[in-house]
């Protein structure tokens, strides 16, 4: 991920402290771990050949990249108000529940900013073809949306 130094993650408060909990295991544990494994590796190893101690360096070169990431992105966040009252509009924090159409699969996804997005836990960025599809729409609307494995239509029935 490339960090412009300008660039506001929106974020729900819930995601500044999952980010700040990985950012606190990345300084004790795992900057740890990958020191001692420079050291070890260091220990016994021919520098102008070990692969051990390159593999460390990278690691450790990732680790750091990704600190200096999070620590921008908390610095930078614009929090994401969000309660469980429902709203008229799709906004950035909503959770909104549609059917597919026509066959009426029911789907629910949470739009979040990119720092918290996780499909798998039905958090979607809103920078994601569905998200900015959804964003402003109101219960009762089709939408059209071109995703990149094809066009699905689908009716907002729940917004929260």
């Amino acid at each position: 991920m490339v960090v412009n130094l300008q660039q506001k993650f929106p974020m729900t408060e819930a995601g500044r402290q999952q980010l700040k909990k990985e950012l606190t295991y990345l300084k004790t544990v795992k900057r740890n771990e990958v020191d001692e494994r420079i050291k070890r590796a260091r220990s016994f190893c021919d520098f102008a050949e070990d692969s051990e101690y390159d593999a460390a360096l990278a690691e450790l070169a990732a680790v750091k990249k990704r600190m200096a990431i999070i620590e921008q992105m908390i610095q930078q966040a614009t929090m994401i108000e969000t309660n469980n009252e429902k709203s008229d509009t799709v906004k950035l924090g909503s959770t909104v529940t549609f059917i597919e159409l026509p066959d009426g699969e029911r789907e629910t996804y949470t739009i979040v900013g990119v720092a918290e997005a996780d499909s798998l836990a039905g958090k979607i960025s809103n920078h994601s073809p569905l998200a900015k599809h959804l964003l402003h729409r109101r219960v009762g609307d089709e939408v059209r949306i071109d995703t990149p494995s094809g066009i699905m239509d689908v009716k907002i029935i729940e917004i929260n």
